[in-house]
C-alpha cells in the first residue's frame, strides 16, 4: 500500500532475502516519486538497526529538489517499531 502525505511517499512491505533488501524496499518508491520513465543514477544507503528477511518495514522517500533532468531525493526505511533501518539519498534522471 502506498500513501502520499506532504510530498512524502510511504509504502509498507516485507523485506526479501539478500544484501540489497533495504534498497529494494525503497527503489520502487524513488522511481515513482521521480515520475514515469525515471531511472536511478545513484543510491547511497547508511545502515542503522539490523534488519532480517521477512521483517515488516515502511519505506518513506521525498524530493529535496528537482531540476530539469535530475531529481535529488532522500528517504528512510523503518521497522514496525519506527527504528531506522537505513537512511538513503538518491539521484534520479527524469524520463524523456
Amino acid at each position: 500500500m502506498s500513501t502520499t502525505s506532504a510530498d512524502v511517499l510511504r509504502r509498507q512491505s516485507v523485506l526479501p532475502h539478500g544484501a540489497g533488501a533495504l534498497a529494494a524496499a525503497a527503489e520502487p518508491l524513488l522511481l515513482e516519486l521521480a515520475g514515469a520513465g525515471a531511472t536511478l543514477v545513484s543510491l547511497t544507503l547508511d545502515y542503522g538497526a539490523p534488519a532480517a528477511a521477512g521483517q515488516a518495514v515502511t519505506a518513506e522517500v521525498w524530493v529535496d529538489r528537482g531540476a530539469r533532468t535530475l531529481v535529488f531525493a532522500h528517504g528512510q526505511v523503518l521497522d514496525a517499531d519506527g527504528a531506522t533501518l537505513a537512511r538513503l539519498s538518491a539521484v534520479l534522471r527524469r524520463g524523456v
